[in-house]
């Protein structure tokens, strides 16, 4: 972990709420002293206290952690079947997070019922014409093209 960034993991979560250190310590059960030392010398907490900070404010403890950098990703990770669905729903949110930033954005347009866009394929690139048209036409050169001459044909 580096340096402060368990701290810095606390104070943007104090900034949400809201809190200054004090309300922390209280919420928590943890010293003042002991937060002053998260934020002055980037010291990490120990995992009953934590486990306290993540109780005060209502987050679950693994989240915290890796949110904290004490734990990567993926040490974090479970399978799937260990879930309950809430908390599936959420590693589901937040895989898909991880991996939205790696998809291109090509101006794909998405099916709607607009009268603009009546539900195009979701592939249709603005500036060509959309891929139906496309199949289709290949679909109609293809049914036009005459036979090979060859043995079946009498040629």
């Amino acid at each position: 972990m580096a340096d402060g960034q368990w701290w810095t993991y606390l104070q943007g979560q104090l900034e949400q709420r809201g809190w200054k250190p004090a309300h922390l310590a209280r919420a928590a059960g943890v010293s003042e002293s002991r937060i002053s030392d998260w934020r002055n010398r980037g010291s990490p907490p120990t995992i009953p206290n934590a486990r306290a900070v993540a109780e005060a404010l209502g987050e679950p403890l693994v989240p915290l952690l890796v949110g904290a950098g004490l734990l990567a990703p993926g040490e974090a990770r479970q399978s799937l079947a260990a879930y309950s669905v809430r908390e599936l729903l959420d590693e589901i949110d937040a895989r898909f997070r991880e991996v939205t930033p790696l998809v291109p954005d090509l101006g794909v347009k998405h099916p709607t019922s607009s009268r603009g866009n009546p539900l195009q394929l979701v592939a249709d690139s603005p500036s060509t014409e959309p891929m139906r048209v496309q199949q289709e036409r290949e679909w109609l050169s293809e049914a036009e093209r005459p036979d090979e001459p060859g043995p079946d044909t009498g040629a």
